[in-house]
């Protein structure tokens, strides 16, 4: 396995509708705290978009991190998108029965068909 395959890190771009936070790697409750700091960062500019798609995987407590987001986005009032992430990434929204709660938006190559 190649160092990068193991290794958790997030990338921070700009977009249209403010930062594009990429968490790559393994979201889980030795990582979220990370992920946390750079969220509450962006939140307090205003919104963010966050995409998924590179996580090869995510426990409760990154599922945990996302519904505590979107709850404050729509209690203080911020911008918050959430770009789907692999089928196991998803299926975890699924099972735990909280898309609804969850601010999706489409894939990012979804308008590239």
């Amino acid at each position: 396995m190649e160092p990068d395959d193991v290794a958790f890190t997030i990338e921070v771009a700009e977009g249209p509708a403010g930062a594009v936070i990429s968490p790559h790697g393994e979201l889980d409750l030795a990582t979220q705290g990370e992920l946390r700091a750079v969220l509450d960062e962006h939140a307090a500019r205003g919104g963010m978009t966050l995409d998924l798609a590179a996580l090869r995987f995510m426990d409760t407590s990154g599922l945990r991190l996302v519904l505590e987001t979107a709850e404050a986005a729509r209690r203080d009032g911020f911008a918050f998108t959430v770009l789907p992430g692999r089928e196991s990434v998803q299926r975890l929204f699924e099972v735990a029965g909280v898309t609804d709660l969850v601010p999706f938006g489409p894939p990012p190559d979804a308008g590239a068909a």
